[in-house]
Order: C-alpha cells, then structure tokens, then sequence
C-alpha cells in the first residue's frame, strides 16, 4: 500500500440495488469509452454522460477515477474467479491437462474482448487485475485439489508457483504483446503446447 492509497479516500459500496445498478452503468461506460475513444476519453463528466447518471451520482460511489480503476480491477478478478469455477465444473472429469489447457484458452478470449482494460489496468494499478486473489489464486485451488494427478515425485509449491504464473502471464501477453504476424489462434497454441510441456516434464 502507497502513501497515496492510504491517504485516497475510499469507495463506497452500494447497498440497495438501484445502488448496484449506478455503479455497474459507470464501470461499464468507462470500458465502452475506453474500447471506444482510448483512455484519454475517461474523465468523469464523460463516463456519467455515457452511464446516463449525474456526475454527483458518480462522485457517489468513485471519489477520484482511480476508484474507478480499482472497481473494475476487482471486477475482473471476480470474473476471473467465476471462469474458473465454470470450467472447472464442465471438465470435471478431464484430465488436469485438459482442464489448464480449457482454462488457459477462456482466459486468452476473455482478455481479448476489451484488450485496451487490461493494458489500462496494468498501466494504472501496481497489483495486476487478475492478481493473488484473482485468477492466479483460483488456479492455485484448482491444481492444489488434482494434485493426485501429478506424479509421487513432483514438488507441489514448484508447480504452484510455475503454472498459476504461466497460465496468468502467456494469456495477458497472447492479447497485448504477441509479435505482429503472431495470430492470436497462433498463440494460444504455443501458449497451450508451453502448459503440456511443462506438465509432462513433471
């Protein structure tokens, strides 16, 4: 925590629904002006005018568009979350492999969809939007409860600290750093064959 976090004052959690539904027109107008006009385009007047509420109701719950920063921080990290947790749920009788290998893959679109949060988010916030309490925390639960799968050999917190970070990393760098003539497809596959690799060598 920075000496400015500390002295920044803090958001306001909505309490009733119609609160919900204030919050939620805000986060989703800052990422349509993002995707849209770029960062430049996110100043509060805008994202109230685009939410379709009043500046007072966005100074309401955000004091300041880092608060903004941080909410949709957060709420990718429990989109994240939830992924996991679905897919989880539909491989639940796949192999350990073929359930990183799905992970990893739905991890890459969903980044994809709005590739200019993501780089804002990473550009604005020290922790990064799918952080320790995000997806790589999730990851780590989901390979901790198939850690029979692995071989009597294998040194669990190795893994735990390898795949969680390589899955996060290879994902988030596939949508904002991949080579020009790197297709997207292109990448999730060396990404997936870099995931099988480090498995089998387990």
């Amino acid at each position: 925590v920075t000496a400015n976090d500390r002295h920044r004052p803090a958001r306001r959690e909505p309490r009733q629904q119609r609160a919900r539904l204030t919050v939620g027109a805000v986060l989703d107008a800052s990422v349509k002006l993002l995707v849209q006009h770029g960062a430049d385009a996110l100043t509060t007047n805008r994202i109230a005018e685009v939410a379709g509420v009043s500046i007072g109701s966005v100074y309401q719950y955000f004091p300041d568009k880092h608060a903004i920063f941080e909410a949709l921080r957060d709420r990718h990290a429990d989109e994240m979350r939830r992924l996991v947790d679905d897919t989880l749920l539909a491989y639940q009788t796949a192999s350990l492999e073929q359930l990183l290998l799905a992970l990893l893959d739905a991890i890459i679109d969903v980044h994809a969809r709005a590739p200019e949060l993501h780089e804002l988010l990473d550009r604005q916030l020290a922790q990064r939007a799918d952080g320790a309490h995000g997806l790589r925390g999730a990851l780590r639960e989901v390979i901790s409860s198939r850690a029979h799968e692995l071989p009597p050999s294998h040194d669990l917190e190795r893994v735990l600290f390898v795949l969680p970070n390589t899955i996060d990393t290879l994902a988030h760098e596939a949508v904002l750093c991949r080579p020009a003539h790197l297709s997207l497809a292109a990448a999730k596959a060396e990404a997936a064959r870099s995931i099988s690799l480090y498995l089998r060598a387990c």
